[in-house]
């Protein structure tokens, strides 16, 4: 069952990447290039990924 839970989540973790466009190695490499052609899109991911991690920090407390 562990394994089952532990498939689930690195498939969503896996289509959230996808989705936000996290394997576009042009997307990543221009979220990483701060003093150029910073693309900021990336951090509206990562913002977006504390909303659901502080909700489960609450619900784990």
């Amino acid at each position: 069952m562990r394994a089952l839970f532990a498939f689930l989540a690195g498939g969503l973790f896996g289509a959230g990447l996808l989705v936000s466009g996290m394997t576009d190695t042009t997307k990543v490499q221009g979220w990483l290039d701060i003093f150029g052609a910073w693309d900021p899109t990336l951090a509206f991911v990562l913002g977006g990924a504390i909303i659901p991690m502080a909700i489960a920090w609450r619900v784990a407390a």
